[in-house]
């Protein structure tokens, strides 16, 4: 059994709902199912709490065997390994998972100006495979948490955002996190269509939020302080 479905397992069995885990560790109910899933898996220093709210133990979390093995056996390594959560845990998918950093989007974004190098601490796992699978190459990879509902509701707000930073070119009907100088970083879906502003066809920022009083069509800015970061290829469903 993978730690996906040990977590939905453990989760349904104590009655709780996606969002009491999320609200737990303040995360969306979205990001616990992609846990579920397979698609992401939590951050090994999240295990330990995550083993005391589902009342398991981190190495049944990390390997699907409780404390003997088919055997019969005791697995005092990875128990032991368990109990010490300042250790480094093992890891037996380690393989399987590339970690993906996570953009500080309140820093990434100064004037426009893209900081790659700017991320907090940790990330998020993801699978290798679904990595090429969304043609996303793990150095390019980068996850950002939407804000705000502009972007709903394919997009809702406090979604984990995968971005494929290799990607930069403008696609029609794409969705971009784009640097502009005055909006900082935000996720708009490019459209090339006319603009009566321009006179002429043009790269169009769209929210899709269908409120266009409150989310109206914006010109992706011609000013060297605009920067397309990357492409939005996933937030719990492909984009």
């Amino acid at each position: 059994m993978n730690m996906g479905s040990i977590i939905r397992e453990k989760r349904k069995a104590l009655g709780l709902t996606l969002q009491a885990v999320g609200d737990a560790f303040g995360i969306t109910r979205s990001a616990v199912a992609s846990w579920e899933r397979g698609d992401t898996r939590p951050d090994q220093d999240r295990l330990p709490a995550l083993a005391r709210l589902l009342k398991t133990s981190t190495a049944y979390l990390l390997t699907g065997e409780k404390q003997h093995d088919r055997a019969g056996f005791y697995v005092p390594f990875v128990a032991a390994m368990a109990a010490a959560e300042d250790v480094d845990l093992p890891n037996p998918t380690e393989d399987e998972f590339s970690m993906v950093p996570q953009l500080d989007v309140s820093a990434a974004c100064g004037d426009g100006k893209f900081v790659d190098h700017v991320v907090v601490k940790g990330g998020l796992a993801f699978k290798r495979s679904s990595l090429r699978d969304f043609g996303v190459p793990e150095h390019a990879a980068r996850i950002i948490y939407a804000s705000g509902g502009s972007m709903s509701p394919n997009i809702q707000d406090g979604c984990v955002v995968l971005l494929n930073t290799a990607d930069r070119a403008p696609k029609e009907g794409k969705v971009y996190a784009i640097c502009t100088p005055d909006g900082g970083l935000v996720l708009k879906r490019l459209i090339w269509d006319y603009h009566p502003s321009m006179g002429a066809q043009t790269w169009i920022m769209r929210s899709d939020n269908p409120d266009k009083i409150a989310h109206p069509d914006k010109i992706l800015p011609p000013d060297d302080r605009t920067m397309i970061v990357g492409r939005a290829v996933w937030n719990d469903n492909r984009l």
